[in-house]
């Protein structure tokens, strides 16, 4: 096994030799990068002296990201080892690392001890600690730390953060692909930046890049090994989506107050609510491609929705319908994420044979809590007109159901939902009193549900289709109710029989739309040396 040291140096001439040396006797190492980032102070010259395989010097100071990046294009090794440059001949611990890997080639990392009265206050190890339990539900004790070893093939197919947010960024793309990530105490010996000027300038820069890493990532915008325009590209289409929403709802019904605060709302709510589903719930299970991801994200639908749709816009008769709704469906469907087991049956068949043989399912309990919902909101839309309770009760409990068999791949319970919506809206504008809440939660949890970092689970799918199926409700006649409910009927006993995957899959135009705007990060290629 070939090792590769990269050193990103900055103003380390005073150091840079001392930890080159040391990093070179280390056993297995055949490798030793120093990258320059733009220093002034010799640092080149000392790496030199010092015998470094090869010395790259950056024209301009890029960060600890680009030197990092630089270092990896050359680097021959199967493994990498990062170290920083101040660590002196405290490097030559990093045999233990290495160690540490194991015959997993895990990610390891190196918990170095406390210098005793210096460093901050311990506001950046804790925005780190935070954002990688919130974003990999792993409690890292060295979330900054900056001496690891990883496998090369894995370094590069996750990619580098820019600037100081490199260490977050590795240790929550490895932890997404399911990598092995493990944190081993290394006596190593650093210069610890004290409480000056200088080392709160520094540390409040290292807040900053692990801030807007943790945002770029928590709301689905980019992630390291995404190109920087596809990040631009994914921002503007996003941007450009809320701008689209609250110009129309403005159009269509004043004040304009009410549009602006369902877009904050749901903002500001997506990072509370995915750590309430994630982290305090626990609420994560692996997705098709085997990786764990926080499963009941879609909780943002009601935890934003409702208080809007309670203080919002007059719906009329429909609002308390709608309340009813939207609670019910994500309540039952909460349920679901929670309790429902590897055994559970397996669609609407499954569970009415289970219940008719006196097993009461999660899946039966969310399919007659939909029901139960549903008449609820059809009796308060048309009051003791018991054929048109049932229309309504069966296209909200049909449509509900149905967007929950679309959420089995990124992207598709949304793309449903979009369509029921944009329908509704096209027959009566005037019910964006109802969507709009749902549509600016939808908007703020789709970067990151297309990307395949996040699943809305059943708490979302059940409220999005259940809040489609009113919004049908509230704009179909008798007969266009009738026959949208037949379809929906067709459509699901044609899901008992056939996969919905394999018919998005052998159809050209279904697989395009499915394709559209899902961009996650693959797995390592099968067969890869370095695959877990």
């Amino acid at each position: 096994m070939s090792i590769s040291v990269i050193i990103p140096a900055y103003q380390a001439a005073d150091t840079i030799a001392e930890t080159a040396r040391a990093a070179r006797a280390v056993v297995g190492v055949s490798q030793v990068i120093v990258v320059d980032d733009g220093s002034r102070d010799g640092t080149s010259v000392a790496a030199e002296q010092a015998g470094a395989d090869q010395v790259i010097r950056l024209p301009r100071n890029q960060g600890k990201g680009a030197a990092l990046k630089a270092g990896m294009a050359a680097a021959s090794g199967e493994t990498l080892l990062f170290l920083d440059a101040d660590l002196g001949g405290s490097a030559r611990h990093a045999g233990s690392l290495l160690a540490a890997q194991g015959s997993s080639k895990a990610m390891a990392i190196a918990v170095l001890p406390s210098p005793p009265g210096a460093g901050g206050f311990g506001f950046l190890r804790a925005l780190a600690r935070a954002a990688i339990r919130l974003l990999s539900s792993l409690r890292a004790e060295a979330p900054v730390s900056g001496q690891r070893a990883l496998p090369a093939a894995l370094a590069r197919h996750i990619g580098v953060a820019s600037g100081f947010g490199v260490e977050v960024g590795l240790t929550v793309e490895a932890a997404h692909l399911g990598w092995p990530i493990v944190e081993t105490p290394v006596p190593f010996e650093h210069r610890a930046t004290t409480r000056t000027l200088a080392g709160f300038r520094h540390r409040g820069r290292q807040f900053w890049d692990v801030l807007w890493l943790a945002l770029q990532i928590g709301y689905g915008i980019g992630w390291p090994a995404l190109q920087s325009w596809r990040k631009g590209l994914r921002l503007t289409v996003w941007l450009l989506a809320f701008a689209l929403l609250l110009t129309w709802t403005w159009l269509i019904s004043r004040p304009a107050l009410a549009q602006v605060a369902w877009a904050a709302a749901a903002l500001v709510l997506w990072l509370p609510a995915l750590w309430l589903s994630a982290v305090w719930l626990r609420l994560r299970k692996p997705n098709y491609l085997g990786r764990s991801l926080p499963t009941a994200a879609g909780l943002i639908l009601p935890v934003v929705a409702l208080p809007c749709l309670w203080w919002g816009l007059d719906g009329g008769g429909g609002r308390m319908a709608a309340i009813i709704v939207l609670a019910v469906m994500g309540l039952v469907g909460l349920l679901d994420d929670l309790f429902a087991g590897s055994r559970q049956a397996r669609g609407l068949r499954g569970h009415l044979l289970a219940l008719l043989q006196g097993r009461v399912t999660t899946g039966a309990v969310k399919a007659l809590g939909g029901l139960a919902a549903g008449a609820v909101a059809g009796w308060m839309l048309h009051p003791g007109r018991w054929g048109e309770v049932a229309l309504d009760a069966l296209l909200i409990a049909l449509c509900a159901n149905m967007v929950n068999l679309l959420d089995l791949r990124p992207g598709r319970a949304l793309k449903g939902f979009a369509i029921l919506a944009v329908i509704a809206l096209a027959l009566r504008p005037e019910i964006i009193w109802l969507l709009g809440p749902v549509l600016a939660a939808a908007l703020v949890m789709a970067p990151s549900d297309f990307a395949g970092r996040t699943m809305m689970g059943d708490v979302g799918a059940n409220a999005l289709g259940g809040v489609a199926g009113l919004g049908l409700a509230l704009v179909l006649g008798t007969w266009a109710r009738l026959a949208s409910v037949l379809a929906l009927l067709v459509l699901h006993l044609l899901c008992e029989r056939f996969s919905l995957t394999d018919l998005f899959a052998r159809n050209r135009l279904l697989r395009a739309v499915d394709r559209l705007g899902t961009e996650g990060l693959p797995p390592l290629p099968v067969g890869s040396e370095t695959a877990p």
